[in-house]
């Protein structure tokens, strides 16, 4: 864990982990069919994106140390699971990847999860994925366009619809106020007021889950997944 926003990639960075197991035949053969030659890095990661949003559908659960394996051949996956799988895939591809551990307020959720409020709690830990593009760390929410022009072009991010892995294409998705200044900016895509605790940097995903826990491992957390888990999410839910 470091707290340096611009540390060069480290080995760590790039390894895989008992959650990103791209070492797995079946993870490395999906991530070799998404190459294109000569292709950049970054147009790499909107192919794989676009690929996880297309072929793994998002379901609800909290089984954030569910391997990338798993995933893919369950072929569902909540947004976090789906994110572990697109930094799986950059890191078979040779791009370094790292996350950013944040705690997010329990009730962004409510709107999307207004049936099931009593299992979420005050706080929830949120992984949000960087990858090394072109010399630089590049956070998830801006891997197809500037913060900037994502803010002129789209509403904020209600979390009622789309989830937040499939909105990154479009959608101002704000955890850390980029939006705050822009002229073309609206109050509602700021979602930093929702941050309650930003504690830095993690080489990996699985070190930011051992140090601070998992919320699958908690009574709620339980018998969320036991109600919950596997179920569609709700965007999918209202457009049968």
């Amino acid at each position: 864990m470091n707290n340096v926003a611009d540390i060069l990639p480290q080995p760590v960075n790039l390894k895989a982990t008992a959650i990103l197991d791209f070492d797995r035949d079946e993870v490395r053969s999906i991530a070799a069919d998404l190459i294109q030659p000569e292709g950049p890095e970054r147009i790499f990661l909107q192919r794989a994106h676009l690929y996880l949003c297309e072929v793994v559908r998002p379901v609800y659960s909290v089984n954030e140390w569910q391997p990338v394996s798993r995933t893919l051949s369950l072929k569902q996956g909540s947004c976090s699971q789906r994110m572990a799988c697109l930094e799986a895939f950059a890191r078979a591809h040779g791009i370094a990847t790292r996350v950013r551990a944040l705690h997010v307020k329990g009730n962004f959720w409510f709107s999307r999860f207004w049936f099931s409020r009593p299992f979420i709690p005050n706080r929830i830990l949120l992984m949000w994925p960087q990858y090394f593009l072109a010399g630089s760390w590049v956070d998830i929410d801006e891997l197809y366009s500037p913060m900037a022009e994502l803010a002129a072009a789209s509403n904020g991010f209600r979390n009622d619809r789309e989830t937040l892995f499939e909105a990154v294409q479009k959608t101002a998705v704000d955890f850390f106020g980029k939006t705050c200044g822009l002229a073309c900016a609206r109050p509602d895509q700021d979602l930093s007021r929702f941050v309650v605790g930003d504690a830095g940097f993690f080489d990996t995903r699985d070190e930011a889950l051992r140090r601070f826990g998992s919320f699958q491992y908690t009574l709620r957390g339980r018998a969320f997944e036991i109600v919950f888990g596997g179920r569609k999410s709700f965007l999918k839910m209202q457009q049968r």
